[in-house]
């Protein structure tokens, strides 16, 4: 090539560059300064989080993920099919066996931790609080249950959550008087069955009544016909959409199936109806000047509406699915250790007899009914699975190095899930029969020290404010459904599963998928 043919190149190269627009030029400019901008800050938070990963001791995790298809499609595709089976948590116990309690978790690309050991749960949910947030699992929940506790953080949720504890700790409940009706109710509808019934969806009835009730301050009268058919109905769906929604992360928008907007819609629709009418009522009626009811506190705090709606279904899926679900993977146990059951309604005849009134004092005098509950809810606690994403860079306790005792980096925006229903199946926790149903292990000093190993109804700041009231339901249920169905069988035909290999309903919370199917003479 000649040096006249090269001079003549640079020239038309310099000609061809100084011929772009003035605009285009500036656009080019900014646009590259932005990449540069955005790499080397990038590679800035890089190296400060590993000096702040080196002052710490933090060290890379050894447990990962184990996949065979680019991004762990073949793990997406086996987690999908699983979920339609309704054996998802069995899915992911497959995984976790195979893991440490704290493991690194690639999928789509997206780096994360999961982890079932309790000092990290235990870090995420109280000692560094502060460092993690609810992240995309807020969004995902906003279009079933809008702007309450559940989906809030930051001073909105300390608020709220302010709010909704006075409430709790005022409630009429706390003699156990606000349940007799509906449990009464429960009874009369269950003495009308014939063959095999479910008792499931009776317990889900049960639930919904009482909390409507505990909410509006009211008996419920709607609820007693097709309304709160519909209602449930729109409620289950929601619920299941939801949960997967809350599954998939910050892709939570890519799921969107027929029939879960209007869904939504149902259940919000309904609830502003009971909210306005229960206020409506109390305005022609006011209650006596020392005593308030909860929906009425959560309206003068905010006038809003669509608030005041919203956070009354934040309690209502607490209310009704956690202590339902409960109640009836309760049955299905005892049904299945008739050992467990024979001791209970010994407890129950000695200490209740046929009084109809259960108590406070009564419970309080039930020891083994405790431990029964204990027992059910660490087998099948309500919320399985969770999950916090990393608010600014921090580290957990452990999961890294080699043997996995070595602090754990996690960096700005990583997710962080925590399974407590595999924490409380861990054997070096519960012991070689960890999957059993043995309520005596919660009696003398076995598993005094199992501190964050136990963890049904959260911790840390966002310990359960429901959590007394779920209990108290629970055992008053339990007694008196023992009290009047004394000969109750299990359904023939119904498998005897060992704990965890049975088909099970995850969505927000856990339930079983084939319900609670008895005969009760």
């Amino acid at each position: 090539m000649s040096a006249s043919t090269s001079f003549r190149r640079v020239l038309d190269s310099i000609t061809s560059f100084t011929s772009i627009r003035p605009s285009t030029f500036a656009i080019l400019v900014f646009l590259t300064f932005l990449w540069t901008y955005v790499y080397v800050r990038r590679v800035t938070k890089y190296r400060q989080d590993v000096e702040f990963g080196e002052r710490n001791g933090c060290k890379p995790p050894t447990a990962k993920l184990a996949y065979s298809w680019p991004l762990a499609l073949d793990v997406l595709k086996s987690g999908f099919r699983a979920g339609r089976e309704k054996k998802l948590l069995a899915f992911f116990t497959k995984h976790f066996d195979q893991l440490s309690p704290t493991a690194e978790v690639k999928i789509l690309g997206g780096l994360g931790y999961v982890t079932q050991d309790p000092e990290n749960v235990e870090a995420l949910l109280s000692t560094h609080f502060q460092d993690f947030h609810l992240g995309h699992r807020s969004m995902a929940m906003k279009a079933m249950i809008g702007e309450g506790i559940f989906t809030q953080d930051g001073a909105a949720w300390k608020h709220s959550r302010e709010v909704l504890r006075r409430q709790f700790v005022r409630m009429q409940y706390q003699n156990l008087e606000g349940f007799r009706e509906h449990l009464e109710n429960l009874i009369e509808r269950l003495k009308v069955s014939s063959g095999i019934t479910d008792l499931q969806p009776m317990f889900y009835r049960l639930t919904l009544d009482t909390t409507i009730a505990m909410i509006l301050g009211q008996p419920v009268e709607s609820f007693k016909h097709e309304t709160g058919d519909l209602f449930s109905r729109a409620f289950d769906k929601a619920s299941l959409v939801t949960g997967t929604r809350v599954r998939l992360g910050d892709m939570y928008f890519l799921y969107r199936p027929k029939g879960f907007f209007k869904a939504c819609e149902t259940i919000k629709r309904y609830t502003y109806q009971f909210v306005t009418e229960a206020l409506q009522r109390e305005s022609e009626q006011p209650l006596e000047p020392e005593k308030t009811s909860f929906i009425g506190e959560l309206h003068r705090d905010n006038e809003d509406m669509r608030l005041v709606r919203d956070q009354t279904l934040n309690v209502l899926i607490a209310g009704r699915d956690t202590t339902a679900a409960t109640l009836s993977y309760a049955f299905r146990l005892l049904l299945r250790n008739p050992i467990v059951l024979s001791r209970l309604r010994c407890e129950i005849d000695n200490t209740v007899g046929s009084e109809k009134n259960i108590t406070r004092a009564h419970i309080q005098r039930m020891p083994y009914l405790h431990n029964v509950i204990k027992e059910t809810l660490r087998l099948y606690p309500p919320v399985p699975i969770n999950t916090r994403f990393c608010r600014k860079t921090t580290a957990l306790p452990v999961g890294g190095g080699p043997d996995g005792r070595s602090p754990l980096l996690v960096r700005e925006g990583m997710p962080v899930a925590y399974s407590v229903y595999h924490m409380q199946r861990r054997e070096d926790l519960y012991g070689s029969d960890r999957l059993a149903f043995r309520p005596e292990r919660w009696e003398d000093s076995e598993l005094a020290s199992i501190g964050w190993g136990y963890l049904p109804f959260n911790g840390g700041p966002r310990l359960c404010l429901g959590k007394d009231f779920g209990l108290m339901l629970a055992s008053c249920g339990i007694v008196r459904v023992l009290q009047e169905f004394p000969n109750m069988k299990l359904a023939p035909g119904e498998p005897l599963e060992e704990p965890g290999t049975e088909r099970q309903h995850l969505t927000l919370t856990l339930s079983n998928a084939n319900g609670c199917k008895v005969l009760l003479d």
